[in-house]
């Protein structure tokens, strides 16, 4: 249970500050439309945003890397040596991130041929 209360709360900041930050405030929102994430799902996953809402996607982005970050720090709260939780946790976040980067650009290129 004490998992789970990690997660959530990991989940929630790390979601609520991304948002704030990123989508809500209109500078922030602007450096997104430049920013490495984007130019990585255009390369990648030849998604054309302008064919897709833009605020849509960093909503998906936003929960995604929250997912991402939460998971990775349950999962390394379960250890307790530190230099242990910095292995562990690396060899959790780069899997990770690819495989939930992959479903996130397959799902958007979807949606662009719509």
């Amino acid at each position: 249970m004490e998992y789970l209360i990690t997660f959530i709360f990991c989940f929630v900041i790390v979601y609520l500050v991304y948002s704030t930050v990123v989508i809500f405030r209109k500078k922030g929102f602007e450096k997104f439309k430049t920013s490495k994430q984007l130019k990585f799902f255009e390369a990648a996953y030849k998604i054309d945003f302008k064919k897709i809402n833009l605020k849509s996607f960093a909503q998906a982005l936003a929960l995604t890397n929250a997912f991402i970050i939460a998971f990775t720090c349950t999962v390394i709260e379960i250890f307790d040596s530190l230099i242990f939780k910095m292995l562990v946790g690396f060899v959790i976040l780069v899997p990770l991130m690819l495989l939930m980067y992959k479903l996130l650009g397959t799902i958007y290129k979807k949606k662009e041929g719509k």
